[in-house]
């Protein structure tokens, strides 16, 4: 489904990531681990198309990624819910949902997205930028989902959440992966990641040092210290 093969990142003249090279299969949750500045957040813009690579190779089912303009990788069906949210914060949390909604049958409606956070139908008509950071984050995840994504990419949805708030993530995160969505969570909160995912690759100064089952991951002292250790 998709499969990145020695992809090479540049900020400018920084050479940010080193031959990345990973695999998610159709329905499968891959978790992408690693501290601060170890390159997790640079692989998902760079397979959105919002850093491009130097060169390496992003295949998406049978469509190269790389080169690609962000918005053709989009309607690919690829979503995302970035680092930060990202909301439009001047939009009502509706407007935000289905800005970008795309129809398909069967698949995530406004009503649906709703039922899945409640909160959400009660602000529905609410200025975006008047909410809390869990709410934005429930809102980032909606819209990702109205566009009926075959892979959703998930940017550190935890980041500065509450425990609480985080255990909702978590749950919704859990009803994803229980319907087969294919998805690629970035995430530092390595309980949360390893409950989510079927495989995960752990990152070290922009190169995957480790990949295997979230088992495997656990028993693995080594890379626990060296790499994913405050």
């Amino acid at each position: 489904m998709l499969q990145l093969t020695d992809v090479e990142t540049y900020y400018g003249e920084s050479h940010v990531l080193h031959g990345v090279s990973l695999r998610l299969e159709p329905g499968e949750a891959v978790g992408l681990l690693g501290r601060n500045g170890a390159g997790k957040s640079t692989v998902i813009r760079t397979i959105v198309g919002f850093t491009p690579p130097r060169s390496g190779s992003i295949r998406f089912f049978d469509h190269e990624l790389a080169g690609l303009p962000s918005y053709k990788i989009a309607r690919l069906g690829i979503g995302l819910v970035p680092q930060g949210r990202r909301i439009f914060p001047d939009l009502t949390v509706r407007e935000n949902l289905t800005l970008a909604a795309r129809d398909q049958a069967g698949g995530w409606t406004l009503g649906r997205v709703m039922d899945h956070f409640p909160r959400l139908r009660e602000r529905q008509s609410q200025l975006a930028g008047t909410l809390s950071g869990g709410e934005l984050q429930m809102v980032a995840i909606g819209r990702a989902l109205m566009t009926n994504p075959r892979l959703l990419l998930m940017d550190e949805p935890s980041e500065g959440l509450a425990p609480m708030i985080v255990r909702e993530i978590g749950a919704i995160i859990a009803e994803l992966k229980a319907e087969k969505l294919s998805f690629v969570l970035v995430e530092q909160n390595l309980s949360l990641a390893l409950d989510s995912v079927d495989r995960a690759y752990v990152m070290n100064k922009g190169a995957i040092v480790f990949e295997g089952t979230p088992g495997e991951l656990l028993a693995d002292e080594a890379v626990h210290r060296q790499y994913l250790g405050v």
